[in-house]
């Protein structure tokens, strides 16, 4: 039994200095008036020194960090990706494919399948997230084209069977086989979201009653305005504002988003539909100026330049080189929004979206004791998942 007291804890009705949290095994037991911690004599406590306590972030959206990419096809490489982001905050991580050839896809799906078997991270994986291949070629931003295509049958039929491993797919619905990707596919838990893709606003409605719940990466490969047989017709950016059940992410780093479009989206969107992630390549976490997006290969060599990856030719982002704890810096220190409205978009936003709130997203009781600490400044100053310390 543990006892975490002496701090500014985020609960469902805000943040408290005058309570302590009590868990056991793994899992918040209690949430107690801080003068009432002596009834717990035989529990460890940890004394929060006035730091902040909050939900341990979740990144729905992100390739790999520490060097190391989720698609390099070692377990050894997805796990120095994912201790990365965990020292940076993140208890739940879901390790995010790009375009790819499908056995390759395969193949991660097995090294992840490797992963989840160990001790060290098989309590901090949400699921893996393909984004791509079945995404729009016209909207493939940093993507390489000869490796986009559209699902198969066997495709869809072998997502299918992983679908235990596979949580989310990022794709594009105008594409060929999506919807019905889609639909065959959403009654098994998995959720789809709207990414590099140039669909109108009317087939982004498509989408959602074909089961498609999210936007990825809004204002980054989605499409926007746009004239079809001289009729105006607005598109996914829009769907994410108009469409009232759709989560939106946004890459939280300060070049993809700016401040003031964040706080644009803040104002019109809601900090309930939200997810803030990093989409964070594997030079997060390291000071290095040249990296590889995805294959370590000459055709997937990026820079990085202004605190971002990008194309050698500087044409595209190629994702970002952010950490959580730097995304929610980013969004109260420099756009302005408040503490507990970031905590929902980086933790309780994403548990919901992925249905895995029973367990995850907040400090409430019965959930898992996945926290982190944040000093005045908002550097992190502890990682715990399920009480143990990891950071």
């Amino acid at each position: 039994m543990k006892c975490f007291y002496g701090g500014k804890i985020l609960l469902k009705e805000g943040l408290c200095a005058d309570k302590a949290v009590i868990t056991a095994d793994g899992i918040i037991q209690d949430i107690v008036a801080a003068d009432a911690v002596d009834r717990y004599a035989n529990a460890e406590r940890i004394d929060l020194n006035g730091n902040f306590l909050l939900p341990g972030f979740i990144d729905i959206h992100v390739h790999g960090g520490g060097g190391a990419d989720f698609m390099d096809g070692s377990v050894s490489a997805m796990l120095l990706a994912a201790e990365t982001h965990l020292r940076h905050g993140t208890t739940t991580i879901f390790p995010t494919t790009m375009s790819a050839g499908f056995d390759k896809i395969e193949k991660t799906v097995l090294n992840y399948r490797q992963l989840s078997a160990c001790e060290e991270a098989s309590d901090i994986l949400g699921g893996l997230h393909l984004e791509g291949p079945f995404i729009n070629p016209k909207m493939g931003g940093a993507q390489r084209r000869d490796l986009i295509y559209p699902p198969t049958e066997e495709m869809i039929k072998a997502i299918r069977r992983n679908s235990d491993a596979i949580a989310r797919i990022s794709c594009a619905p105008e594409i060929a086989n999506v919807l019905e990707m889609a639909e065959t596919l959403a009654p098994f838990g998995i959720q789809f979201s709207l990414g590099h893709t140039a669909a109108t606003y009317e087939q982004a409605e498509l989408a959602v009653r074909a089961g498609f719940t999210s936007v990825t990466h809004l204002y980054s490969a989605t499409s926007g305005f746009q004239k079809i047989d001289q009729k105006v017709h607005i598109g996914v950016t829009q769907a994410g504002y108009g469409i009232d059940e759709l989560y939106v992410e946004l890459i939280a780093d300060g070049c993809h988003v700016p401040k003031e479009l964040l706080r644009l989206v803040y104002r019109l969107k809601g900090a309930d539909k939200i997810c803030l992630v990093t989409d964070a390549m594997r030079a997060a976490g390291t000071n290095v100026t040249e990296s590889f997006l995805g294959e370590i290969c000459t055709e997937n060599r990026v820079i990085i330049d202004d605190g971002v990856a990008k194309l050698p030719d500087k044409s595209s982002f190629a994702g970002s080189i952010a950490t959580m704890d730097k995304a929610f810096r980013f969004a109260v220190c420099d756009v302005g929004l408040p503490i507990e409205d970031v905590s929902k978009m980086m933790s309780l936003n994403q548990a919901k979206l992925m249905k895995i709130e029973r367990k995850k997203g907040s400090i409430a009781k019965g959930k898992d004791a996945d926290f982190v600490v944040l000093d005045d400044g908002f550097n992190v100053a502890g990682v715990y998942v399920r009480a143990v310390k990891k950071a």
